[in-house]
């Protein structure tokens, strides 16, 4: 009888010690930093505002002042983003997605290039697609914090077969321009696509950002698969992801979890996009 797999489960958990470093760095470019504040627009869509919540306390632990934000309009978005784009006191601005309905994307080009803390401004989105170097350019903070897992517990992922199921702008499209950059074959796929779970099983490493509670079982995975779960839900009061971890451990060879895992290192993400923001555009 063959032997279970002993699953590794991927933790964000290690994004405290990033996150202090980058704190030093970002005390040396401003100084005090109680002198600065971040704005987070929210619109209470969904999930309770998890991630405008947690994004406050992680700007907060690092000494900066964080206003949360809510407007009901378009127009008075938009009003705010220019009040808050023109201080310069402000040094980030986020906005937690999904926009609301009445809204159109176009709203997320009012966030200026040098205070745009997730890569919502399609200039920076831009540079992010072409410019090859990681390092030097703006991230949507999913693409990075995949990236941050996969380096932080040794996971080769240049060159490799990737599945990614999910395809909106500023998660799965962005997961898979991150690691064409490291020529990765990348497939994008959806409840439409054909042999879904044969693909999966078949991928080196599967990024799942559906936001479908339990999609993925040990049907979609192998003894070596390594499987990324940037799902979020909120169920009955609990968060959940893409991944039915109980039901591929022993199989999958590692499974990031939920919460604790991707959520976390997003929220660093932003930390280090402000870095190389005022790097930027404040020295």
């Amino acid at each position: 009888m063959k032997n279970k797999t002993e699953t590794i489960l991927l933790k964000g958990n290690f994004y405290k010690e990033i996150l202090d470093e980058y704190k030093q760095k970002i005390i040396s470019k401003l100084g005090d930093l109680s002198k600065y504040r971040i704005a987070i627009f929210y619109f209470k869509t969904k999930n309770n505002n998890y991630f405008s919540i947690n994004q406050k306390k992680i700007f907060e632990s690092i000494g900066l002042k964080v206003e949360s934000i809510f407007t009901k309009t378009q127009k008075e978005f938009i009003g705010l983003i220019k009040q808050y784009s023109s201080d310069e006191k402000t040094v980030g601005i986020n906005v937690e997605l999904p926009l609301p309905k009445n809204f159109d994307i176009s709203c997320l080009y009012e966030i200026p290039v040098d205070k745009d803390l997730d890569c919502l401004n399609p200039v920076n989105y831009f540079n992010f697609m072409t410019i090859g170097n990681i390092e030097n350019t703006i991230t949507p903070s999913v693409a990075n914090a995949v990236i941050l897992m996969m380096r932080h517990y040794n996971i080769e992922f240049e060159k490799k077969d990737i599945v990614i199921l999910g395809r909106s702008l500023y998660t799965g499209l962005a997961i898979a321009h991150i690691l064409i950059k490291f020529n990765s074959t990348v497939q994008i796929l959806n409840e439409y696509s054909k042999d879904l779970k044969h693909k999966c099983k078949n991928a080196d490493i599967i990024i799942s950002a559906t936001g479908k509670v339990n999609l993925i079982n040990r049907e979609f995975v192998n003894e070596n698969s390594v499987v990324i779960d940037v799902g979020f839900e909120v169920v009955n009061g609990k968060i959940k992801g893409d991944v039915d971890i109980d039901n591929v451990k022993g199989i999958a060879k590692a499974v990031s979890i939920v919460p604790g895992g991707i959520g976390l290192l997003c929220n660093l993400s932003t930390i280090i996009n402000l870095y190389k923001l005022i790097t930027k555009y404040r020295t």
